[in-house]
């Protein structure tokens, strides 16, 4: 293999998409897929510019083969994607989908004198995924308190990469396209969450999953996700990017590997951002229905998945409150690893007026309401802060706040609250300026 040589035909392949030449780009990719062999993706790309081409045969070919060395690779999400699309192009082709069914395990035999190659990407398995506690009520609870029982903090283990993995578009029009950027490496693939997602389920239930996907290609400039709109499917980013627009937060930018549309986990949840695709854009759609039916049988896809959800909910967070950017990353990674990732179930009464609160709770997801003493209802903003003035100054609580759908919060139990107060004094500053303040409404559709 020359080195040079690869190089020099990745300077005509670029140049020929930059020329808009896709049989230029053909001539590249042939002469790159048989000399870069660990490299799935020219057999991708070969597969694109042939379909551009209206060489459905050769395009066809060239899918199965990428499909096959992602399988290899272990790219599991993108395997899926190249066999769905053999199957756009030649529905009779169920034998690509059928080769990423595991193999019988052969008879035992001899080793061979000389051992296959082995593929260059050794994968880590993911460690398991949280399995994360309902809020329930203690039984040793006073007459005058709220308490639940404390669990130790969560067990999501968060990181720089993983805060560093939102890239917040700053100063820059939702309008203006943004640059490109660089497409990630095989390696970085392997730490992205599509990929974290289809590597940490067993075989049977990423082919559970990926028979319920469905590929759904996006134009630049088209809206995938709409604000406020029900969450019914589940996204996972396969190739291009997007871009995510938050009410009031910079534009945040999803790469490929990314996942998103996770609320749809949550019943009756609804968008909370628009979603616009910034390139061509092509991704694993899974409708909630079809969701709902694999994790039914097989839960740790429904656990995988909440992971997934928890984790974005909690990076947002550390991103846009005020609670955490005080503090450089590497400390809010510090703080956020104090807190406890709780679920709350329709009905759960998390403080009531009148009350003590038994720790400081910040709201992630899910429809929660503060009822007030004349009875007027507000429906609680994501990333709202409830539950410290009983903790800062022995208060009890002036609203009910209570979880109309399931919820997922945050949670400092009081017998935590005095390190955080030694620890991080410009938390404790923020938590103190905001005791006396009404709980933040969500905004109104439109806003």
């Amino acid at each position: 293999m020359s080195a040079a040589r690869i190089d020099e035909l990745r300077e005509s392949y670029n140049r020929a998409v930059e020329r808009d030449k896709p049989a230029e780009a053909v001539k590249a990719l042939v002469e790159l897929e048989k000399l870069d062999t660990h490299e799935p993706r020219w057999s991708q790309r070969l597969g694109e510019a042939y379909r551009r081409m209206h060489k459905m045969k050769e395009a066809e070919d060239a899918f199965a083969r990428a499909a096959d060395a992602y399988v290899v690779q272990g790219f599991l999400p993108r395997a899926i994607a190249m066999a769905k699309l053999v199957t756009s192009l030649n529905p009779s082709r169920t034998d690509v989908l059928e080769r990423l069914k595991p193999k019988p395990v052969p008879e035992a035999r001899a080793l061979p004198l000389k051992p296959p190659p082995m593929p260059n990407i050794s994968l880590k398995p993911p460690p398991p995924p949280i399995k994360p506690a309902p809020l329930q009520r203690a039984k040793d609870e006073e007459p005058g308190e709220v308490r639940f029982v404390d669990h130790p903090p969560s067990s999501i283990e968060l990181s720089q990469e993983d805060l560093e993995e939102l890239e917040v578009v700053q100063a820059v029009s939702i309008e203006v396209s943004l640059p490109l950027p660089r497409e990630p490496s095989i390696d970085r693939l392997a730490t992205m969450a599509a990929f974290r997602l289809f590597a940490g389920i067993s075989r049977d239930a990423m082919l559970a999953l990926s028979a319920e996907t469905e590929l759904v290609e996006f134009v630049p400039g088209a809206m995938v996700v709409v604000r406020d709109e029900p969450a019914y499917a589940l996204y996972a980013i396969i190739g291009g990017t997007a871009r995510v627009v938050v009410h009031g937060s910079p534009p945040i930018r999803l790469l490929e590997g990314d996942v998103f549309g996770e609320s749809c986990l949550l019943d009756e949840a609804e968008r909370q951002a628009d979603v616009k695709a910034d390139s061509h854009l092509m991704t694993l759609r899974i409708d909630k229905r079809a969701l709902d039916a694999v994790t039914a049988v097989h839960e740790e896809v429904g656990d995988a998945l909440f992971e997934l959800l928890a984790r974005r909910l909690v990076m947002n967070l550390m991103h846009t409150s005020l609670l955490f950017t005080a503090f450089e990353p590497k400390v809010r990674l510090e703080f956020a690893q104090m807190f406890e990732i709780r679920r709350a179930e329709p009905g759960t009464t998390l403080s009531e007026l009148g009350r003590r609160s038994d720790g400081l709770y910040v709201l992630l997801a899910g429809h929660v309401t503060a009822t007030e003493a004349d009875g007027r209802s507000t429906r609680v903003a994501r990333g709202s802060t409830f539950g410290h003035a009983s903790l800062l100054v022995g208060v009890t609580a002036n609203v009910t706040v209570r979880a109309v759908t399931e919820a997922i919060l945050l949670r400092l139990a009081a017998a935590r609250f005095a390190a955080l107060a030694a620890m991080y004094p410009p938390a404790l500053a923020h938590l103190s300026e905001t005791v006396a303040e009404p709980l933040r409404a969500s905004r109104l559709p439109g806003d």
